[in-house]
């Protein structure tokens, strides 16, 4: 891998959808899980959001965060986490693997 273009798939893999800076690396498997991984958690951290605001809409006042399931937000934001924790121990290696390649 040219090590130009190692920052260019970390930066990807930890500020844009995490697993795409892997899958383009050619870790083609663990970056689909990844971007699974991260996807699927964000869509329940929106589908909660969403009930919020549903749930707003219908009380016409700001409903009590107390009467809220909290669960599917924490499963998501703990989905979303793991990924891109995931993401960045594969990040660190795909920076290895560029210093270690010759140009």
């Amino acid at each position: 891998m040219a090590r130009l273009k190692a920052p260019v798939l970390v930066g990807l893999n930890l500020l844009g959808l995490p697993g795409l800076g892997s899958f383009l690396a050619g870790r083609r498997i663990t970056g689909v899980l990844q971007m699974l991984l991260s996807i699927i958690g964000f869509v329940c951290a929106v589908i909660w959001f969403i009930g919020l605001i549903t749930l707003y809409a219908r009380s016409d006042d700001f409903p009590d965060l107390a009467t809220l399931p909290f669960r599917l937000l924490i499963a998501g934001g703990i989905l979303f986490a793991i990924a891109w924790l995931w993401t960045l121990v594969t990040s660190l290696q795909i920076l290895r693997d560029a210093r270690t390649t010759k140009p």
